[in-house]
């Protein structure tokens, strides 16, 4: 088995692909969402321009803010295992 550190290297792990949350609060809150897009859109059909502008401003602000929660993450878990193994 390779290792994590090989994985990555050869692009067979990458946290971005990995599966969207599962739990009943998202799968509901992403129905939601859908739903209300689709009554604005019904609601106002003139502003579907609008409406994705602002939606992929929301994808890029939710993009870079998992990127930050990932790398805080990561961070955290590097300076847990270097206090596990520091003998001092």
């Amino acid at each position: 088995m390779k290792s994590i550190i090989e994985q990555i290297y050869y692009g067979e792990l990458n946290p971005c692909s990995l599966p969207t949350p599962t739990c009943e609060k998202y799968i509901k809150a992403r129905d939601a969402i859908e739903h209300i897009r689709e009554r604005i859109l019904q609601k106002y059909p003139d502003c579907k321009d609008l409406l994705e502008e602002y939606t992929d401003a929301i994808h890029v602000t939710a993009s870079c803010e998992g990127l930050q929660d990932f790398t805080t993450g990561f961070r955290l878990g590097a300076e847990l295992m270097i206090e596990i193994l520091d003998e001092t």
